[in-house]
């Protein structure tokens, strides 16, 4: 595995700019929601585990279901993703309150990808934006845990 930070091989780093910038691209240019780059790291627990939510699929590989266990976020991706895509200018993000932002370009980029991946993303996308974004930072991660243990047996 060709690493382009330390334990992030380029599958999972160009998955993780794929599932923010579609994120981003259903929020919208002026969405009124307050997504920061904390708060975008958790909503991404949801973009990449899709399964875990009681409406999406539940047919998940053996690496799948036992991947999201160790699910705390490895912020130096992030910040590696968001600076890749706010100098592609894809995104933009608000100095003054430090929330994220699809740009035209941006969704001209998420509009030019046609896969099955980008078209999952969008509909939990749509999901995330319906009934998590509202939740606070504390919430979400709280919502993460409670699924979570659920999924090992514990709830």
């Amino acid at each position: 595995m060709i690493e382009i930070i330390k334990g992030i091989g380029f599958q999972e780093y160009n998955l993780t700019i794929v599932r923010i910038v579609t994120f981003l691209s259903i929020m919208g240019e002026h969405h009124k929601k307050s997504i920061t780059k904390d708060k975008l790291i958790l909503l991404d627990f949801y973009l990449k585990y899709p399964e875990l939510t009681n409406d999406f699929e539940k047919n998940m590989d053996f690496d799948t279901k036992y991947s999201y266990f160790h699910w705390k976020p490895n912020y130096r991706l992030y910040s590696a993703v968001l600076s890749d895509l706010k100098a592609r200018k894809l995104v933009s993000c608000s100095s003054e309150n430090g929330c994220y932002y699809i740009t035209e370009r941006g969704n001209e980029f998420v509009l030019d990808m046609k896969n099955t991946y980008v078209d999952k993303t969008k509909v939990v996308s749509e999901y995330i934006n319906k009934k998590i974004c509202k939740l606070s930072n504390k919430a979400i991660t709280e919502d993460i845990e409670k699924i979570l243990l659920k999924k090992r047996g514990y709830r």
